[in-house]
């Protein structure tokens, strides 16, 4: 129960962070003037977004079980499992859009190995800031964890966002598990079983691989 009750808590963080950060992104494509955002830019903003959410999740952990050494580890294996389970989304994702979008325009392919790149830097981070909290009291993030922690605590949005919570709890949750099944299969990083090792195409017609071009 005290591992549900984490990954709940850490759960309506991670929707308020979520809805702040959204609003941001709204906020600079207006002043962009709805200009599409460069692969290159996303990245960079990804990139801090993580370092962001590691930064919160280390102040969630010092301000609200004063840094206790084992709901550290565990609210790690947690973000480890959402980051991981934010990529499986997104390889979802770029999936159905070639499946759906023959002949139509795709959008950039996003390059793998750079992505589960800044999961291990955020991850990294996390570790370093672990070890050294000071470091994580910083202006940007001390604005957004009392930003979270105000809309949380007020009677109307709170309660929204604890239901958002609840279900986005169930999220991580369920990419736990399909992380650790794909940790476990090898898949997280590029492996396939023996027979497509040594048939690519398995002996299937209609087999393809991850972004390959449907023609």
């Amino acid at each position: 129960m005290e591992f549900i009750s984490l990954v709940f808590r850490l759960g309506v963080v991670l929707a308020i962070f979520s809805f702040i950060w959204g609003i941001l992104r709204f906020l600079l494509t207006i002043l962009r003037g709805g200009l599409p955002l460069s692969y290159p830019f996303k990245i960079g903003l990804k990139t801090l977004q993580y370092f962001l959410i590691a930064e919160l999740t280390i102040l969630f952990c010092i301000e609200q079980n004063d840094g206790d050494l084992q709901r550290i580890i565990l609210t790690g294996l947690i973000l480890l499992m959402y980051f991981i389970g934010k990529v499986q989304n997104m390889q979802f994702k770029m999936m159905m859009i070639q499946i759906q979008g023959r002949g139509m325009q795709t959008p950039e392919k996003p390059n793998m190995r750079l992505e589960f790149g800044i999961v291990l830097l955020a991850m990294s981070l996390f570790t370093f800031l672990a070890l050294y909290p000071d470091y994580a009291y910083n202006g940007v993030s001390k604005w957004f964890y009392t930003s979270i922690i105000d809309i949380e605590t007020t009677p109307i949005f709170g309660f929204i966002f604890k239901i958002v919570g609840f279900f986005f709890s169930l999220g991580i949750l369920f990419r736990m598990v399909n992380s650790i099944s794909m940790i476990l299969s090898g898949k997280a990083f590029g492996n396939r079983d023996n027979g497509s090792k040594n048939n690519p195409t398995n002996d299937d017609p209609n087999h393809f691989d991850d972004y390959e071009e449907i023609s």
